[in-house]
């Protein structure tokens, strides 16, 4: 496995009601095409992509570089949210994204730190670059649900595993887990 030192969180920088009858996979099948053939990357640029239903699903393996922020993807995760279109760096993540997608975020962000180690870095791409994306400041957001929780609100629901096989189905069982004992500290 390739270290990591860094989650970089990203917004699709699609609207709030983009494709809202279609499945996760239809929306990330989507976001692989503008990666693949209108950007032509190998692959989808992102590692982790979570619904505004708080479904989450793999996109690029993790044992692979991602194609997310330029200049900073070796030793890096990209998660990227559905929604943020229009967004700026100053909104509050409430602005842009829902509850069911900060609870998923943060199960998956305490699952890779678990995996990686706690000192992982928690960036926004608008740091590394002159965007809005993700539409929020990430470490004041995540140091405020920190402070807020033991957790989420309402429980993000798991996207079933990604048919390129084992490891998505190992991960979200992992988050199911971590969203149980959560849950149970209520």
């Amino acid at each position: 496995m390739r270290p990591i030192n860094e989650i970089i969180v990203h917004c699709t920088a699609t609207s709030p009601t983009w494709w809202a009858k279609k499945s996760l996979k239809a929306q990330i099948n989507e976001v692989r095409r503008w990666h693949v053939e209108d950007r032509a990357f190998a692959d989808i640029g992102y590692h982790y992509l979570i619904g505004r239903n708080g479904d989450m699903s793999e996109g690029r393996p993790v044992g692979r570089v991602g194609a997310h922020v330029k200049g900073h993807n070796t030793g890096t995760i990209g998660i990227s949210l559905f929604g943020g279109a229009g967004a700026s760096a100053d909104d509050k993540f409430e602005d842009h994204f829902t509850d069911e997608q900060s609870g998923a975020l943060q199960a998956l962000i305490l699952h890779l730190q678990k995996e990686y180690g706690p000192n992982l870095k928690l960036a926004g791409h608008n740091e590394y670059a002159a965007k809005g994306c993700p539409g929020f400041a990430v470490r004041p957001w995540w140091a405020s649900v920190q402070s807020d929780a033991p957790a989420p609100a309402k429980t993000p629901k798991a996207a079933p595993a990604p048919a390129s096989g084992g490891l998505g189905a190992i991960i979200a069982a992992i988050i199911a887990a971590i969203l149980k004992l959560l849950g149970a500290k209520k």
